[in-house]
């Protein structure tokens, strides 16, 4: 009956306990705070992330159209200034001089040069045209067609023949040595209405030079808008996926609270029977310890101290990691520990360790159980290996002192390795899966880090333990 009531006993401990260090680590005041602060910012983070894509989006299309408005209303305005300056300078040249101008009289030439030249410096124009009725180039004042033979390069003939017809009609811009240029074409007429000749305008778009800059600027601001905006819809994507897990590990915590609590109390509850259990089995074997099996006695109590030594194990675990730091040499420590491991019957330890000691600031006892607990997982993971080997080596560093524990096992699964130094996370048979976590409590509270690095037939745990006190 006793040893089914104590295996039963220590299943319930087992029970309680793992769910009192669930809730202790993983469902604490503060943690638990936290996770329903996320949980009650995804909504209005969601909102933001998508109001802050919305307004670079917006803002983009409200730049480009404002550079468009303006690239649109500046063209407009030259236009029509050039349309005006064509006309008046057809009123300038009026169809006598028109005439005779195209007849090739000198006095024509000597009169309407002056003229034209005058009103492209008035109208700030870079040059004036004179067309006959055949739209043939008759004068020019900066003479810069004389040498095309008579004819207007063909991108202006639309405007051109529409003048030609009796209409004011413009160009669109075109460039032309470097400037943006613009030209307007209006007919000179006689007293019957008859188009005896064409004069064209150019006018310089001054203004195209400064809106290409600022269109190349936009263009540049427009890229920036694309790339943050994909930045912050990834960093939406990724934060909204890690709040989800956090949701899910909340209502996990939550479920396990209620249980953690009464996991606690059931914890000093089993204390009392296991004392009532070990003072009875003690008076058992003291009175009747010649009538029974004395074997009887004697397990009842291995049990119950195991139970005990359990539980405190436990409770210890539940409770904060604390250390009592000092100057450690780590160089002696690995020995020592490393002899007593070889002493247990384990497989072969190469030491490669300094010479000298290797010393930091750290709690020696503490850090013992470190190194146990490495290398009985190193020689648990060599058990079908053959040929196993261990090697732990020292390798010093300006900030502190790397620590590597390395075997040649079969090496841990890719899928495992990020819940490694979970607690209760094992792979063994009889584990307890609190091993590796408690390594890597105490290496933290040493204000140190511990790594996995791990392939087919080589594994090593990697340790940085600082030299200056760093104690968390």
């Amino acid at each position: 009956m006793f040893p089914e009531y104590l295996g039963g006993l220590q299943v319930l401990t087992n029970i309680g306990i793992s769910h009192i260090l669930y809730v202790k680590f993983y469902a604490s005041p503060f943690r638990l705070i936290y996770m329903r602060f996320l949980r009650g910012i995804r909504g209005p983070a969601l909102w933001a992330a998508g109001l802050a894509i919305c307004a670079l989006v917006a803002l983009d299309v409200a730049g480009w159209a404002l550079y468009r408005r303006i690239e649109h209303l500046s063209e407009r305005d030259l236009d029509a200034r050039l349309r005006a300056l064509a006309r008046w300078a057809a009123l300038l040249v009026g169809p006598e001089q028109a005439e005779a101008l195209i007849s090739g009289e000198e006095w024509a030439t000597e009169a309407v040069g002056p003229t034209l030249k005058r009103a492209a410096l008035e109208g700030g124009l870079e040059n004036i045209y004179f067309f006959d009725p055949n739209l043939r180039l008759q004068y020019d004042i900066q003479g810069y067609y004389r040498l095309s033979g008579g004819f207007f390069p063909a991108f202006d003939l639309g405007p051109l023949l529409q003048a030609g017809t009796g209409e004011v009609a413009s160009s669109r811009l075109y460039r032309a040595g470097g400037y943006y240029l613009k030209s307007a074409y209006a007919p000179v007429r006689d007293e019957e209405g008859h188009v005896v000749a064409v004069i064209g305008v150019e006018g310089s778009a001054e203004y195209f030079h400064t809106l290409s800059k600022v269109r190349r600027y936009f263009l540049l601001f427009r890229l920036f808008g694309i790339i943050l905006a994909g930045a912050l819809a990834l960093l939406a994507y990724h934060a909204l996926r890690w709040l989800s897990s956090a949701e899910q590990a909340l209502a996990r915590v939550e479920a396990l609270s209620a249980m953690g609590r009464i996991a606690a109390q059931m914890a000093h509850e089993v204390r009392n029977p296991l004392s009532i259990i070990r003072t009875a089995a003690g008076r058992l074997r003291s009175k009747y310890g010649d009538r029974i099996d004395h074997r009887l006695p004697e397990f009842i109590l291995e049990e119950v101290d195991r139970i005990s030594e359990l539980t405190d194990h436990y409770l210890t675990l539940s409770r904060e990691e604390k250390i009592h730091p000092e100057s450690c040499d780590l160089t002696a420590l690995v020995r020592e520990v490393v002899g007593t491991f070889s002493g247990e019957g384990g497989p072969p330890v190469e030491v490669d360790v300094p010479p000298k000691p290797t010393v930091v600031y750290g709690d020696p006892n503490r850090l013992r159980q470190v190194f146990i607990n490495l290398l009985r997982n190193a020689w648990e993971a060599l058990s079908e290996t053959h040929d196993p080997h261990i090697r732990v080596s020292l390798k010093g560093h300006r900030r502190g002192v790397y620590v590597y524990v390395e075997d040649n096992g079969p090496g841990v699964p890719p899928e495992l390795r990020d819940r490694i130094f979970e607690p209760f996370f094992t792979t063994k048979k009889k584990g307890s899966g609190l091993g590796l976590y408690v390594v890597r409590r105490i290496v933290r509270a040493h204000g140190g880090e511990i790594r996995l690095r791990s392939r087919p037939g080589s594994t090593s745990f990697v340790l940085f333990l600082p030299r200056k006190p760093n104690i968390r």
